[in-house]
């Protein structure tokens, strides 16, 4: 998850956690917070009316750079989930009581045949998207070779950040705790994408012809499902 930190309770934050890297503003370090250089933070998710999630994840910053402004460009990595236990202080950043929360098996035959059907959903749907310009065949390769050595717990959540339009669903698939049950929720989704997909393209091809000898054109422009 790349951030862009700019706002100021947030750069005192982050140059906090980077303390020890170089080409921090010396000035915004608090060298006597506990979490000064430990380089990883928490987020939760936060709906429209306030409410924080009690799940959360915990990001590990992997690589960061300074803009002449004193903003801040971060990359972070998801390394493990959390649950909130109970809020310390609310301003200027929240700060809370967690436990983390360790992840069950995903070794089970069940769970592996699941998890290359749900890489093999994502392919499809990767294939499709390149046939209809949406995508580059280069970022396929490369998404692809990430997939073939993924285990199901981290492909199973990484599927999940793919559905980054509908952050109530990606919230629940972080709540759940079965890898098994994470993966047939993403496969469902995943189908019937692809499913619509292909009955675009061939409503697409088998109009095609008519709006070539037509004033009009063959398709309507109105919204799609995603």
């Amino acid at each position: 998850m790349p951030l862009h930190i700019f706002e100021a309770r947030y750069r005192v934050l982050f140059n906090t956690l980077l303390a020890g890297a170089e080409g921090l503003e010396e000035g915004l370090i608090q060298y006597d917070k506990p979490f000064c250089g430990s380089r990883q933070f928490g987020m939760c998710w936060m709906n429209s009316d306030g409410g924080l999630a009690a799940i959360g994840t915990l990001l590990r910053i992997e690589r960061h750079s300074r803009m002449p402004d004193g903003r801040l460009a971060v990359d972070n990595l998801g390394v493990q989930r959390f649950r909130v236990l109970r809020v310390l202080e609310q301003a200027p950043v929240l700060m809370c009581e967690v436990e983390m929360l360790q992840d069950e098996d995903d070794s089970s035959e069940e769970v592996q045949a699941l998890a290359a059907e749900v890489a093999g959903a994502f392919r499809d749907l990767l294939q499709l998207n390149h046939r209809m310009g949406r995508i580059q065949a280069s970022k396929d390769s490369l998404v692809l070779g990430e997939l073939e050595s993924m285990r199901p717990r981290d492909l199973s959540f990484w599927i999940g950040s793919v559905f980054a339009d509908n952050s109530r669903h990606q919230q629940s698939l972080l709540q759940e705790d079965s890898t098994l049950e994470r993966l047939k929720q993403e496969h469902h989704v995943l189908v019937g994408t692809v499913s619509y997909l292909r009955a675009k393209l061939a409503l697409e091809g088998a109009f095609s012809g008519d709006s070539d000898s037509s004033s009009g054109s063959g398709t309507g422009s109105g919204s799609e499902i995603v």
